[in-house]
C-alpha cells in the first residue's frame, strides 16, 4: 500500500490502491493510512471491511 521516500527536504509517503487507480502522497505514514482507509471506506466498502 505505502512506499516511503526520503527527499532532500522532507520525508514523503506515497500510497496506491490495489483495487483502482487511486494514488496519494502524504507527509507521514499515519496520514497515509488514514487517507487510504477513507478511500477504501468510500469507494471499496467490502475491501475496507476486510482491512
Amino acid at each position: 500500500m505505502a512506499e516511503q521516500i526520503v527527499s532532500m527536504y522532507r520525508e514523503v509517503v506515497s500510497g496506491k490502491c490495489n483495487h483502482c487507480e487511486w494514488k496519494a502522497i502524504a507527509t507521514s505514514y499515519p496520514e497515509m493510512v488514514e487517507m487510504y482507509h477513507d478511500h477504501l471506506r468510500g469507494d471499496h466498502p467490502a475491501a475496507w471491511m476486510r482491512a
